[in-house]
């Protein structure tokens, strides 16, 4: 058997070591759960695409973006909860093989 650690294993011990950093944090968590990331950036776009929408004065082009925004934060939410849900059974595989 190899005494060699992973490269997740080895970081893991830098971050309790030296504490983690805030670019450190998002980092993990965009590899954690990369469409949450992805559905907060739709909803960015679809908002400032409302708000041009509405500066100039196209209605309906503001009203399609208004709704692409809803859709996103939609997607987003449910990557969140689908993201946590996965993470908490891979947790609960893991113990049990322990």
């Amino acid at each position: 058997m190899s005494n060699e650690l992973t490269r997740e294993e080895l970081d893991k011990m830098r971050i309790t070591m030296e504490g983690e950093t805030a670019l450190d944090r998002i980092k993990r968590k965009t590899k954690e759960e990369p469409l949450v990331p992805a559905g907060v950036a739709l909803t960015c776009f679809a908002l400032v695409a409302a708000t041009v929408g509405v500066k100039t004065g196209n209605r309906a082009y503001a009203n399609n973006m208004f709704r692409l925004r809803v859709a996103a934060q939609s997607f987003t939410v449910l990557a969140m909860v689908g993201g946590s849900l996965y993470y908490s059974y891979k947790d609960k595989e893991k113990k049990k093989e322990e």
